[in-house]
């Protein structure tokens, strides 16, 4: 390429297109297969691009895998973040336990209404359980913090030291809740006898949570 060229727009486009592809590729695949079990080869045609792609853009499939997770944590804070960012009980438990609600009720929709939720929520399911650069970076850099600030609304709405063993491991059970529902949906849409899980199913799931959330809390308030 000559002195002073630039790249085309619809070169820079194909790239871009290539690597998301490329990045929802591994997250079904990695979620559904796991790391080890999935071949670069897959992950291509899966993608329906060139197997030297991975290596282009992402280094290898150890860089593929890690830009998998970072995709994955950035696509859930863009939907809890906004959230937690907007919310400032100034102290009053009341505010702090609607704050909480909120953003409980705002994965939900996420989680049960997104065409890719499934596929994020499995792959997180088997990189979380496996300790090494992707856990660390997934739970540094996302996990922590959002878990700490439904803590400390949870805390607030109880009165409850939000860094106590009940707040966290209360806070980890409410957020299960929501996980369970995507990665068990076929489980509880047959028990449940539903064709779908569509609007109405999904409300009435929401309803449940949030019951359990206002349970915990009248069960859980500190007594002065």
């Amino acid at each position: 390429m000559s002195e002073g060229s630039t790249v085309s727009p619809n070169v820079t486009k194909a790239g871009d297109q290539t690597r998301a592809a490329l990045l929802m590729a591994g997250i079904r695949l990695f979620g559904t297969k796991g790391f080890e079990a999935t071949s670069t080869r897959e992950i291509a045609a899966a993608a329906d691009a060139n197997i030297a792609s991975i290596a282009y853009h992402f280094g290898g499939k150890d860089g593929l895998r890690l830009a998998c997770a970072e995709m994955v944590a950035s696509r859930i804070q863009g939907v809890v973040g906004p959230v937690l960012g907007a919310i400032d009980p100034k102290g009053d438990p009341a505010l702090a336990q609607a704050g909480f609600e909120r953003v409980l009720m705002g994965m939900t929709d996420f989680m049960l209404g997104q065409v890719d939720a499934r596929d994020i929520a499995s792959f997180m399911l088997r990189e979380m359980g496996v300790p090494g650069a992707v856990f660390d970076r997934v739970y540094s850099d996302f996990i922590l913090p959002v878990h700490r600030s439904l803590c400390a609304l949870l805390g607030l709405a109880t009165g409850q030291d939000p860094e106590s063993d009940l707040i966290r491991l209360g806070t980890f059970s409410i957020a299960g809740q929501v996980v369970y529902f995507r990665i068990g949906h076929a489980i509880v849409a047959r028990r449940m006898k539903w064709q779908a899980a569509g609007p109405d199913e999904v409300e009435a799931i929401k309803a449940v949570i949030l019951n359990n959330i206002r349970a915990f809390i009248a069960t859980n308030r500190k007594q002065d």
